[in-house]
């Protein structure tokens, strides 16, 4: 009889999430927030609020229902940038 020894198995919805692949490229910002703080929901398919700290962000996206944002910092507006692949 084989034993368990307390290991975990993954639910069909644990292992759909895990063999997504990570996303490397994040999602375009449009300008309006442009030297904010952004809010994104769990998934990174929309800003659910913004701010000008950090905190302010959190407190607001937690205020419209996201209680796991994903806070970054969106680049100024003059800040540019330049590269490309060879």
């Amino acid at each position: 009889m084989p034993q368990n020894f307390g290991a975990r198995v993954e639910t069909r919805a644990e292992k759909q999430v895990l063999d997504q692949p990570f996303v490397t490229q994040p999602p375009r910002v449009p300008r309006q927030y442009a030297g904010q703080w952004i809010a994104w929901n769990h998934e990174q398919s929309r800003i659910v609020a913004s701010g000008p700290t950090l905190q302010s962000a959190l407190e607001a996206a937690i205020a419209s229902g996201e209680l796991q944002p994903l806070l970054t910092k969106a680049p100024d507006a003059r800040t540019r940038f330049v590269g490309g692949l060879r």
